[in-house]
Formats: structure tokens, sequence, C-alpha cells
């Protein structure tokens, strides 16, 4: 049997006992009791929570891919590695096709070792982030894993050493998989600066403190850092408020053969600090990200 947790259903039953007098209509004058209104837990981003609590000074890049996001941009209602193989398969070609992955599955080369000894996989796991340093070598990563699956279950992996996950570090009661330099803080990666620059949900993030290394505009502010998240077609760059070169880091990004093979349109919001665009080719634009050609994050000339 799969190592879901299992959950307790507790059902009430109320007996409403008949009686013989009428029940008095309410007093006019009392006022009336409000309606309870239902609260919602927001599921806080990925992004957000890996930047707050799990990313250390020492690494400059970081990728977040959040597969519950894309699954929910294709409509698939269930994703998990109680999956047949070909509905497996299946969720991720339509992936790779038709969303912006910045991380293909950590565990997918050990797929069937997962699923034969310990009945779990990649499918398992809700969001994925890679942590790399300034000169892109990858330092760690976090996997996240569906609250269904029993940590003892993934613990035992890891003991046993099923590829990536030797040697990592499972953190049972936030269901959380660490490794390399991904480990608990006390203080905000990059600060409150990189915490401004992440808001809402996405399939796909990249986030970097500083600037792409190459040349820009003389004219443009220092960019201290920036961050890339995707929708099902749009991407937007978030850069800081405050700015006065937000349209001419637009206009960088025009060019066909590089970054207007993965991009195309924009749009620039001064106040915000925000840039958009279309994506035309989730495929290049994953790969523009993360080879970082992206024009609009230049550093000042």
């Amino acid at each position: 049997m799969p190592p879901r947790l299992s959950l307790s259903l507790a059902a009430a039953l109320v007996v409403l006992a008949g009686c013989s007098s009428p029940i008095p209509p309410p007093d006019a004058n009392e006022p009336a009791v409000p309606l309870a209104t239902p609260t919602v837990q927001e599921r806080q981003p990925p992004a957000a929570r890996l930047v707050l609590d799990l990313v250390p000074p020492e690494v400059s890049r970081v990728t977040v891919t959040d597969f519950d996001q894309v699954a929910a941009e294709l409509g698939v209602t269930e994703r998990s590695s109680d999956l047949d193989a070909e509905q497996r398969s299946e969720f991720w070609r339509r992936a790779e096709a038709e969303t912006v992955l910045l991380a293909d599955g950590l565990l997918r080369p050990v797929q069937a070792r997962l699923e034969r000894d310990f009945s779990i996989g990649q499918e398992d796991v809700e969001w994925e982030a890679r942590l790399f340093d300034d000169a892109g070598r990858e330092v760690g990563f976090v996997l996240a894993w569906s609250a269904m699956i029993d940590p003892a279950v993934v613990q035992r992996a890891v003991r046993a050493g099923v590829g990536p996950l030797r040697g990592a570090t499972v953190l049972p009661e936030q269901s959380l998989v660490l490794s390399g330099a991904a480990t608990e803080v006390d203080e905000p990666w990059g600060g409150e600066q990189v915490v401004d620059l992440v808001d809402g949900s996405a399939t796909s993030t990249y986030l970097e403190i500083g600037c792409v290394d190459e040349p820009g505009a003389d004219s443009w502010d220092e960019l201290e850092a920036y961050t890339l998240s995707f929708g099902s077609i749009l991407a937007t760059a978030r850069l800081g408020t405050g700015r006065d070169d937000l349209f001419e880091r637009l206009a960088a990004g025009t060019d066909e053969d590089g970054f207007g093979a993965g991009f195309t349109g924009g749009a620039a919001d001064p106040s915000t600090g925000r840039l958009g665009f279309e994506v035309v080719s989730p495929a290049r634009a994953a790969a523009l990200t993360l080879r970082r050609q992206l024009p609009f994050a230049a550093c000042a000339g």
C-alpha cells in the first residue's frame, strides 16, 4: 500500500427531536446573529517561503519550479506516483511543451527505484528549488513533498542513498528535503530587497542577487537583485521600485535571435518596478533564463 498518511474522517450526526409547540419567531428587536465568514488559508508561494527560510547568504541564484502550479495550469487534477506510467509520461510531455520549467524533476532519473522500494516518486514532489553560487555551480536543492507522503518513508530513501537524496536532510514537520547549501536560516536571503520581489503564484521563478554581467547603458540604474516569474503565457520581471530605467531596459530585450526567441511584446510599470513579457516558446524561455540571457537584467554600463 502506498505510504500515504491515514486520514481519519469524523462524522457528526445531529438528531432533531420533534416538539409539540411551535417555534416562536425571532424578536425583531434583537440584533441578527452575523453569518460566519468562511476563511481560506492561502498557500504561500514556494519562492517566498524559500527566500524567507531556507537559502543562506552565500547563494547567488535560485530557481523554483512549482509542479503543483504547473498541474493547475494544465488542468491536471491528480498528480502523484499513483498514476500509471502513461499518465505520468503525458503530464511531463505537456509540462515541458506548455509551461516554463526551470527544473525537470530531480528524482525522475531514479523514479523506478523509488517506486519499487519506497512507493514514492517525482510526482509526489510539490515544488523543487535549485541553489547556485555566483559562478553558476549548483550548490544545493530543496524538495517539498506532498503532505500525503509519510516523511519516514522519505527518510528511508535518504538513508538508502537513492540518487540525489544521498546525504540530504529531512525536515519531517515541514515535508521538506534539504541538500547541500540549503539550510534553515534566521534572516531572509538577500534581505527585504529580495522578499519584495517575490509575489504571487508562478509555475517557475528565477531569483538572482546582483545583475547579469553584461554591460548595459550608462544611464541605467544599478540592479541589486531581480526575479523573473512565469505564468501560463506571461513572464513578469521584478526589478524593484524607484527606478528610472525600466523603459530602457524593456527596449533592450527585442532581438529575435536571442531574447526574442523565447519572449515577445513587453510592458513596463514604473510604479511597481515590473516588466511584463509574453512567452512565445516555453522551452526557449526556460533555456534563456537558465543561461541568464536576459538583456533587461544587465548591469549598468
